[in-house]
């Protein structure tokens, strides 16, 4: 009977490992694994570069919150404010996430699984708000773009230079980036449907699985 105890403990050990692989290796969890996270030192490093500036971005925002530093549109403050902090709630959740599936490239706990599954989630639907939220911004910049003014604040016309500029660039930054990433993901995809092609046939479902994953990734950037 003690000898039979730790087959049973191993037996469910194997049993959880295999659960928890199952759950990841689903492809529409790798893909929004692809999407959500890092896999690189690297990559770490740019998230906290991209930290850096959501932070200047917030701290713009709020440094001209006031409507009489935009007349013309005063919504411009609270578009870097917001953008700001989802970007900073995103960056940090994909940090964690990126740092968790770094050092634990083998997940064995089947909370964890979920918990990463649940991060991964969260930071998706940030990422669409904040898609939205810059369209909403892009509008509100570029409508004013040809009769906004700097120098007379008593006019209706008036914007803050600063705020309008740097809420200009953080927008053809954001586009860049958001073009990049999609570049990424979908090599990245690539990447991972090579690996599921090397299957026989009785695999063939996983790899219609992974070409739907292309297809996505492409209708979305």
């Amino acid at each position: 009977m003690e000898q039979e105890l730790p087959l049973q403990s191993d037996s469910n050990t194997k049993t959880n490992r295999e659960t928890n692989h199952v759950m990841l290796s689903h492809p529409w969890i790798r893909l929004l694994l692809i999407g959500t996270t890092v896999k690189s030192i690297l990559g770490l490093i740019i998230l906290f570069l991209l930290l850096i500036v959501s932070i200047v971005v917030l701290a713009v925002g709020c440094l001209f919150r006031q409507s009489q530093h935009c007349l013309i549109e005063p919504r411009l403050s609270l578009f870097l404010i917001i953008a700001g902090i989802g970007s900073i709630e995103w960056i940090i959740l994909s940090i964690i996430l990126s740092t968790i599936t770094i050092v634990l490239p083998y997940i064995r706990s089947f909370f964890l699984a979920v918990f990463i599954i649940f991060i991964a989630s969260i930071i998706l639907i940030i990422n669409l708000f904040l898609f939205v939220w810059v369209i909403c911004g892009s509008v509100w910049t570029l409508q004013v773009l040809d009769t906004v003014q700097y120098k007379t604040p008593d006019k209706n016309t008036y914007c803050q230079r600063t705020l309008h500029h740097f809420t200009l660039g953080y927008l053809i930054l954001t586009y860049v980036l958001t073009a990049l990433q999609c570049l990424n993901d979908f090599f990245n995809v690539m990447d991972d449907k090579r690996a599921v092609s090397v299957v026989d046939e009785s695999n063939v479902g996983e790899q219609r699985c992974a070409d739907k994953e292309v297809f996505f990734i492409c209708w979305w950037c």
